[in-house]
């Protein structure tokens, strides 16, 4: 049975770079960080983690801005997160970006249980879009360390029409990831924003994302999840067919009638997380 993911009061997400982001990808502008609690040093972030947690969250998400490279700059607030992991005993999740060995084991020996990671193979979206000097095979790559050498959970996240509205290389990520057979996969589906380059880009059709999500439904064994990023509009007919369709197991934020029609159950968490920590999070 498909389950509705509402992140929130239980599971917050922080920015540890505020609303700073060296890579300005098109689509975002970094307007997506001032979404979230900020805490730019290893103090603010033990603070506030300690303050969320008074306030109820049983998991975190750490996130923020990335370098030039295309990495998370998580190494100086590590030591925190091993002290928060152990003294409240939540679930940390991070999006860590593209990660080398070292990085990966220290992920893993600092205690974080879940990586939220972006899997793009599309040369364009990587370069144009996203501004990095990089290649899919990093990707790739980065991917394979994680799971190989980082945290027990990988969560490889497929993003939809990233490149321009178009779908270009989203069947080939879906081909990379089944190899891994991971517990869950995550599709994300590109929103104009408001003040982006990318503003008046048109996302792609709902008939193509659900293609998509059947195409993945077909070839990947574990768990399916539609994101929390997806244009509001396509709410009502997009969320309305993966229920009845069963293309998901998962779905971020659905609508409320959905939720009612279909009698989702409901996790107060990133969508993300393992099965075995989904207890925490029912209300």
């Amino acid at each position: 049975m498909t389950q509705a993911f509402i992140p929130g009061r239980k599971f917050p997400d922080i920015s540890i770079t505020g609303r700073a982001c060296a890579l300005n990808c098109e689509y975002c502008r970094a307007k997506y960080l001032d979404l979230m609690e900020h805490a730019v040093t290893p103090k603010q972030l033990y603070d506030t983690i300690k303050y969320l947690v008074r306030k109820g969250a049983k998991g975190i998400l750490i996130s923020g801005g990335f370098d030039p490279n295309g990495r998370l700059p998580i190494e100086p607030f590590l030591p925190v997160i091993r002290e928060v992991k152990k003294k409240y005993n939540i679930v940390i999740s991070v999006h860590a970006g593209l990660v080398d060995k070292n990085l990966a084991q220290k992920l893993r020996d600092h205690g974080i249980d879940i990586v939220d990671y972006e899997l793009i193979v599309d040369p364009i979206v990587i370069s144009k879009v996203k501004h990095l000097n990089k290649k899919p095979e990093d990707f790739i790559k980065s991917y394979e360390v994680l799971i190989n050498h980082g945290p027990p959970y990988v969560a490889p996240h497929i993003p939809i029409g990233f490149n321009y509205g178009r779908i270009v290389k989203e069947y080939e990520a879906i081909d990379i990831v089944k190899d891994y057979n991971p517990y869950v996969t995550v599709f994300l589906v590109f929103i104009p924003t408001k003040n982006t380059p990318m503003e008046n880009t048109n996302p792609p059709r709902i008939n193509e994302i659900v293609n998509v999500l059947k195409c993945a439904r077909q070839r990947i064994s574990g768990e399916i999840a539609l994101g929390c990023m997806r244009p509001w509009t396509m709410k009502h007919t997009l969320d309305e067919i993966v229920c009845r369709e069963r293309l998901v197991d998962r779905i971020v934020n659905p609508l409320r009638r959905i939720i009612k029609k279909y009698g989702l159950e409901t996790i107060n968490a990133c969508c993300s997380i393992p099965k075995e920590y989904l207890h925490l999070f029912i209300e």
